[in-house]
């Protein structure tokens, strides 16, 4: 079957697939760190004070380069917490090293929640250069839609974000097209092992 024929479910099975394929062993390892990078390396970052990331689980992206190099430059890590409470919902949290973080019920590490826990703001989310978003995804397109996991947590922040915003993708997940609803907003750029993709 090809992948322009395939509905959502048929697409996120076969990708998710094919992303564990290309994340694995020391290949997937190395892709991963030259897309890092490349993001390392773009005025996008050097410019940014605060870093929306997240800690990559199941074949997603490694991460851990750029959060070890957020926290050594001193820039403000955000990542995400999911809403127990409110399913389809999550907040961007202040993390301040790995020893802050905790495994969720889905076996996903997140920052810690606490009475002195500080929420990516609604300004941080206006900052234009100021705040840097890296999102993952399943798959992006070359217009900067994404396929994610369906539960549309990164489609809300990305729906009232005014700062920048880019993707991590293996070169092979980085497709012609992907479907997209009205409500989907495409990042700004794409990082992959072998270019940079600005829209």
């Amino acid at each position: 079957m090809d992948i322009a024929d395939m509905n959502k479910k048929e697409l996120r099975a076969f990708l998710r697939k094919r992303r564990g394929e290309l994340s694995s062993g020391a290949a997937g390892a190395e892709r991963s760190c030259r897309m890092q990078e490349r993001l390392l390396a773009s005025p996008a970052w050097r410019k940014s004070l605060a870093v929306a990331l997240y800690v990559s689980v199941k074949g997603e992206a490694d991460t851990s380069l750029l959060l070890r190099h957020a926290w050594s430059e001193g820039k403000t890590v955000f990542l995400p917490r999911c809403r127990k409470a409110e399913p389809g919902n999550m907040d961007m949290i202040a993390c301040s090293g790995p020893e802050a973080l905790e495994v969720s019920d889905f076996g996903i590490p997140e920052p810690a929640l606490n009475a002195d826990s500080r929420l990516l703001s609604p300004e941080e989310l206006a900052g234009g250069e100021k705040t840097l978003i890296v999102v993952p995804a399943l798959a992006f397109d070359r217009e900067g839609y994404r396929l994610g996991y369906g539960g549309g947590y990164y489609d809300r922040m990305l729906s009232v974000a005014r700062c920048a915003s880019v993707g991590l993708a293996f070169h092979d997940l980085l497709l012609d097209r992907l479907p997209h609803d009205t409500w989907d907003r495409p990042v700004a750029a794409i990082y992959t092992e072998e270019e940079l993709l600005c829209l």
